[in-house]
């Protein structure tokens, strides 16, 4: 029995029941049981799980990430689960590292595949800047790894999980106090789009000119990483290693090279039309129509052909 650990982010919940099918592949052979951990969860009805593990205390600060982690650490030291999963949020990579330090056990992180062969239980990530892709044996157990939201994708969640209500003991006091919650504008995230848009270091026009384009096509606006370095994009709108992972049905690359670290956060993507001047470009390899061209003159063309 192979038995895993999923930490709901209450912000991510349908990304965090996701990593249920990282769990699955963790397995491999054996047979799989998938706890979640909700703390303060406001939806318990969370199908998908084998047990749903939930601590109930309004004193506790969620956003703690020193609390989350004495909690992950109790809950840890009660069952032995053999593999810990946190979704890589800006909060996990918080808690990740400092669980991984209580529990002595060494912490995978960003990773977007995993293998499972006569070897063992190998978690892939990219290293070295996205150059290459590394693949890590990890024979010890608890196996802790952190992976971007959208990497996976879980199928199946009828099954109905059984309920444990945990009751923390010794928790120490929060010392972070909330002095003021502001809504931030809510844009429409990158990965919830059916048609991206995507502006990479050839595409020599400014990136707002593809929101036109973008809205013709009811998608969204992306860059690749140079964009984001050159303070040209916001990072928010980053496809890559180092941004968002999406699936589009649709990813349109305008001048996009297709680097490694850019192309591990395309993943299930159904159709790709790469614009480059580059007919050597990865990119073009990977698409299912290449045109080779300006960018910048590619994105008008059409956008004016659509509005006639």
């Amino acid at each position: 029995m192979f038995k895993a650990l999923i930490l709901i982010d209450q912000e991510a919940v349908n990304y965090s029941v996701d990593l249920i099918e990282a769990a699955r592949r963790l397995a491999g052979e054996d047979e799989l049981e998938v706890f979640g951990l909700g703390i303060n969860l406001p939806n318990k009805e969370l199908k998908g799980f084998d047990s749903l593990i939930c601590v109930d205390d309004p004193t506790i600060q969620t956003r703690d990430s020193r609390v989350v982690t004495d909690i992950l650490e109790q809950v840890q030291n009660n069952w032995h689960f053999d593999s810990v999963i946190i979704l890589a949020t800006d909060f996990g990579r918080m808690v990740a590292p400092r669980l991984a330090m209580r529990l002595r056990a060494g912490l995978v992180a960003d990773i977007t595949a995993i293998e499972v062969d006569e070897k063992g239980r190998k978690l892939i990530r990219p290293a070295f800047s996205g150059n290459i892709l590394a693949s890590i044996l990890c024979d010890s157990t608890p196996i802790m790894a952190s992976v971007h939201p959208n990497v996976f994708h879980a199928k199946e969640l009828s099954k109905i999980p059984e309920r444990i209500d945990f009751p923390v003991t010794e928790l120490k006091a929060s010392s972070i106090e909330v002095l003021a919650v502001e809504e931030q504008a809510k844009n429409q995230d990158i990965r919830e789009a059916k048609v991206l848009v995507s502006a990479g270091a050839g595409y020599s026009a400014e990136v707002k000119q593809l929101t036109e384009l973008a809205h013709q096509l009811n998608g969204a606006v992306a860059v690749s990483k140079p964009l984001v370095e050159q303070n040209r994009a916001p990072r928010e709108i980053q496809v890559g290693q180092s941004g968002k992972t999406v699936s589009p049905q649709l990813y349109l690359a305008l001048g996009i090279y297709g680097s490694m670290q850019h192309v591990e956060g395309l993943k299930n993507v159904t159709d790709i039309i790469s614009v480059n001047t580059d007919k050597g470009a990865p990119m073009n390899y990977l698409a299912n129509i290449s045109v080779i061209g300006d960018a910048a003159e590619f994105a008008e063309r059409l956008t004016a052909r659509l509005n006639q």
